[in-house]
């Protein structure tokens, strides 16, 4: 089949859960996304509970490139206009090719135009350098700094952003 290079979201299936359980093999992958120490059956059995009963704040979306699964977006919180935004993109020899960058577009779309929020924040880590350059070209605008959490193995700064819909 040729490539089309077209990236979508959809629900999570079943199948999924291997492809992230591979992931969590990767090294750099698993540290980076702050992802437990866990054998493969432990890693299926947390992508299939996810799967079969996520919990209702959290939209998880399995970010497909020509029908080849390469990340998941999570869109978090229960407020009518205003969620979180996460993503991830594996294995982390996928990182550097411009993924991340169409995942969080892709992300934005469908959190503006599906779900109609209005606002759409992120969070990461100070030290998070590829992931603050990813929220800087996507359009989100730095809100503050508060709070922090261990990243890498060192306590560090969160740092906020967000992006409003636009008219």
């Amino acid at each position: 089949m040729p490539r089309t290079d077209t990236m979508r979201l959809r629900p999570l299936s079943p199948c999924d859960e291997h492809v992230f359980a591979d992931w969590a093999h990767d090294e750099e992958f698993r540290v980076a996304n702050g992802w437990p120490e866990r054998d493969r059956d432990g890693h299926l059995r947390h992508w299939r509970r996810l799967i079969d009963a996520p919990p209702p704040e959290l939209i998880r979306l399995a970010v497909e490139l020509d029908e080849e699964v390469v990340g998941y977006a999570d869109i978090h919180g229960l407020a009518p206009d205003t969620r979180e935004l996460g993503i991830a993109i594996g294995p982390s020899s996928r990182w550097g090719h411009g993924l991340g960058q169409r995942a969080i577009k892709t992300a934005l779309t469908y959190g503006f135009s599906v779900l109609d929020l209005t606002r759409i924040w992120a969070e990461t880590h100070e030290t998070n350098t590829r992931a603050k350059k990813l929220f800087d070209a996507t359009g989100f605008i730095e809100t503050g700094r508060h709070g922090s959490d261990t990243y890498r193995g060192e306590d560090v700064s969160l740092v906020q952003y967000a992006v409003e819909r636009p008219y």
